[in-house]
């Protein structure tokens, strides 16, 4: 699914409505004091373990797109690296599972993301939402409202511009603003976080993020006498940094991606689907 995104809306009379101006809140919009506690209570708490502000759940596990790395809910992290858009598919590919997720893309390029690249990391390329957005502001103002409803459950964003701590910082409240409105529903899925990856540049470095992951790829590794390969694997291989986290040093591990399971409403995956080969461009 494809559409355009303008931060200005139709019915705002003013000429220069826009990312900073922002839309009408809506009357039912979360307390923002709550809000900060929430945000608070997530940075604490990013295994999962906690309270939410108002609440008596557990905080939301965070989203985990491979067994070494672990995003952390109602928070904006940062990818990088030359594969940083396949890292983002295979978090796009596990988030599938709890809500809607949505890809903010510069209008203005000519290429888009291809769907066999998207196959090989994602259950349904097809339900991905990709809106191109107008201007390079909308990329961030897109990001934030999104966040900010809660009805979605990743949000990947490919700047063009880099943000600054004050921009950041409302993408934070924004993710938890969506996690809060929907607890305050009684809903504990979706639970949003974001994601932010520069679209040109391989080696961004955007302060005020929560963690920053990297995603390199390697050689593929040739098969050793007499072994035999799984089905689906044909020896691609990537190198996963973990640049920046709270409470945890830089690290890094040698890596490789399976097709996300899909799993129906009672939380079981379908039986006979073997994992992808990974090798398929993800610009087309």
């Amino acid at each position: 699914m494809t559409g355009t995104l303008d931060s200005t809306p139709p019915d705002d009379p003013r000429p220069d409505a826009g990312p900073d101006a922002g839309p009408s809140r809506p009357a039912s919009k979360p307390d923002r004091a709550a809000a900060a506690r929430l945000l608070a209570d997530l940075a604490a708490h990013g295994s999962g373990v906690g309270l939410a502000a108002g609440g008596d759940a557990p905080m939301p596990a965070p989203l985990v797109p491979l067994e070494q790395m672990a995003l952390a809910r109602g928070r904006v992290h940062e990818l990088t690296g030359p594969a940083r858009r396949t890292l983002a598919a295979a978090a796009a590919g596990v988030a599938q599972a709890e809500g809607p997720v949505l890809w903010l893309r510069p209008g203005w390029r000519a290429e888009g993301l291809c769907p066999q690249g998207l196959a090989a990391l994602m259950p349904d390329p097809g339900a991905l939402i990709v809106a191109n957005c107008a201007r390079a502001p909308d990329l961030l103002w897109g990001m934030e409202e999104a966040l900010r409803a809660g009805c979605v459950a990743l949000v990947v964003s490919e700047i063009t511009e880099m943000p600054d701590l004050r921009q950041v910082r409302r993408l934070h409240l924004a993710a938890a603003d969506g996690v809060m409105r929907n607890r305050l529903a009684g809903r504990v899925q979706p639970a949003p976080l974001g994601l932010l990856l520069a679209h040109e540049t391989a080696d961004a470095r955007i302060a005020g993020v929560e963690s920053r992951w990297a995603l390199h790829p390697l050689p593929p590794r040739p098969p050793a006498p007499f072994e035999t390969l799984r089905p689906g694997d044909d020896g691609v291989r990537w190198r996963l940094d973990r640049q920046l986290m709270r409470g945890a040093p830089p690290k890094d591990w040698e890596v490789r991606f399976e097709r996300p399971r899909i799993a129906d409403r009672d939380g079981q995956a379908p039986d006979g689907q073997a994992p992808d080969g990974q090798g398929v461009a993800l610009l087309a």
